[in-house]
């Protein structure tokens, strides 16, 4: 992959609902990259789950396998879990998701609850589905993407394994044309809906809108 980083954090979170301020994260997966002589390698990995004040609610439970007794059992308290995900972090690394305007939201609204309420995101992002909504037709969920290139995720909707899926899809798009620099600190939308929200980064975000039928829309914007 052709980045300009050193080291590159893929993350995802399981979460309660879709509301970054009212529900909470209650799985997050991580995959910390490092270049070693041009090549991106795992330099660490993580897989928490996070106690809860409230129960799950059983949609959440049938869509992840998670499961209120889990979270009691092996969960952690959520200040540890952001703690040992933002330990990966420096202000160099590039933040990667899969549909990344989701994750974020959560990630920013731990660093206003344990960090500062003034907190603003200082890293660069790329957003992997922004990549493969570039290039491909609808559908774009990870696991259309994980269908397309031949991968698997034995696991979907759990934190570690969508991270790792992120990380081979990523790879894919960057074997099929290595551009990835034209997507970092630019967010996809869909125009029918309203904008991503951007104000709680430091950088300037670009905001293009995507259609459904893979027409590179930033691509064309970014050259």
């Amino acid at each position: 992959m052709n980045l300009n980083y050193k080291k590159i954090l893929i993350f995802d979170f399981e979460t309660t609902g879709l509301s970054p301020i009212s529900d909470r994260v209650i799985e997050v997966g991580a995959i910390l990259l490092e270049k070693n002589d041009l090549v991106y390698e795992v330099k660490e990995r993580l897989d928490l789950l996070i106690k809860q004040e409230k129960p799950i609610s059983d949609f959440i439970t049938n869509l992840t396998g998670i499961t209120n007794e889990m979270l009691a059992k092996d969960g952690v308290d959520e200040e540890i879990a952001f703690n040992m995900l933002n330990n990966l972090i420096d202000d160099e690394t590039l933040l990667v998701a899969y549909n990344l305007a989701f994750d974020i939201g959560f990630l920013f609204n731990m660093y206003q609850r344990y960090i500062s309420k003034n907190y603003a995101i200082k890293n660069d992002i790329l957003d992997c589905m922004a990549v493969y909504k570039d290039r491909y037709e609808y559908p774009h969920k990870l696991l259309n993407a994980v269908e397309r290139f031949n991968l698997v995720n034995e696991n979907a909707h759990r934190a570690s394994d969508d991270a790792l899926a992120t990380f081979k899809v990523l790879e894919k798009l960057a074997e099929a044309e290595d551009n990835l620099s034209l997507y970092v600190n630019v967010l996809g939308y869909n125009p029918k809906y309203r904008e991503p929200d951007t104000f709680f980064f430091k950088q300037i975000i670009k905001k293009i809108p995507q259609g459904m039928r893979g027409l590179r829309e930033i691509e064309k914007a970014r050259k």
